[in-house]
């Protein structure tokens, strides 16, 4: 009862801060809350949309572009307690950002699936919907929006979820195949990323993507390309690392390996980090988080054109 009343008191927080950015935050008719589209440099998405006070988490689309979801908390808030709100575009107009069904189960990050139906988050929640509050128990889940309506929240197989093992920023392919970051035995580094494909319906085991994508470090938040052609990771320690933590490109080989990741360059990355990455179902856009220098390093959500992973395509 106490967590539950912690997580009620921290929406109403973060849905009253949010109430005041409204008033500043401006968005137009039609896609991307009617905003201006970005070129080769990234830049902060609907400028206002999080308040001044509140760090951005995760974002996505649903519904063909019409339904945007995303994520954000007030600085010095509990992170398991991060708010998911959604916005809608009815009759030409973007609704006002409302508080999830599915923020009761804290999903403090989450990708929205290739058939823009589906949103796969990371939470605390057991299988018994009970909470914890060890990180080594983060598990993946995923919510459909069906007809307009929010599906009961279904955890995934134990061939991704495991008591033993933390789990987290999943992202899934055209075929099924889910990636995500992980800690375990096998693991090259601090976490690294795993992916478990999708056969007939249930999830294979495990599988770690080895080197060059996984290193000795902190290996994080992949995004993966519906058609599978290149997949999108956050990255530390490397040599030609811009910041703190950088984000990359990376592609299959005819092997079935991974190319050497590739920095996303000046455009996107800077001397601080970047993470959560997704890009739109029309591929046009790279969405991300980042710290804004612009607003006392707090994270918002940036945006970009594609072009910047297709320029390191061409280069390979």
């Amino acid at each position: 009862m106490v967590e539950k009343a912690a997580l009620v008191l921290a929406l109403l927080i973060s849905v009253t801060a949010l109430s005041v950015a409204d008033d500043e935050a401006t968005f137009g008719d039609g896609p991307y809350l009617g905003q201006r589209p970005p070129g080769v440099t990234a830049e902060v998405f609907a400028p206002g949309l999080i308040p001044e006070n509140e760090w951005a988490g995760c974002s996505g689309f649903l519904n063909d572009g019409t339904v945007f979801v995303y994520s954000s908390m007030e600085g010095g808030t509990d992170w398991r307690f991060k708010p998911t709100y959604v916005m809608k575009l009815e009759n030409g107009k973007w609704t006002e950002p409302e508080v999830a069904p599915f923020s009761e189960y804290m999903p403090y990050n989450f990708t929205v699936g290739p058939g823009g139906k589906t949103v796969y988050f990371t939470t605390l929640k057991s299988p018994d919907r009970s909470t914890s509050m060890l990180l080594e128990q983060a598990n993946i889940w995923a919510v459909t929006l069906t007809n307009g309506e929010w599906t009961e929240p279904v955890m995934l197989g134990t061939s991704i979820n495991t008591e033993e093992h933390y789990e987290n920023y999943p992202a899934v392919a055209g075929d099924g195949t889910i990636y995500y970051m992980s800690r375990r035995e096998d693991s090259v580094g601090k976490t690294d990323i795993y992916r478990s494909k999708n056969r007939d319906g249930k999830y294979a085991d495990a599988e770690n993507l080895g080197r060059p994508v996984n290193s000795a470090e902190s290996d994080q938040d992949p995004f993966i390309a519906p058609d599978g052609s290149y997949l999108i990771v956050c990255l530390t320690g490397r040599t030609d690392s811009l910041g703190k933590y950088d984000l990359y490109v990376s592609f299959p080989e005819e092997d079935g390996s991974w190319s050497e990741p590739a920095n996303l360059g000046g455009g996107v990355n800077t001397p601080e980090s970047e993470f959560r990455p997704y890009v739109t179902a029309d591929g046009k856009y790279l969405f991300f988080t980042a710290l804004d220098p612009d607003s006392d390093n707090i994270g918002r959500i940036f945006w970009v054109s594609s072009e910047v992973i297709r320029a390191n395509a061409a280069d390979e």
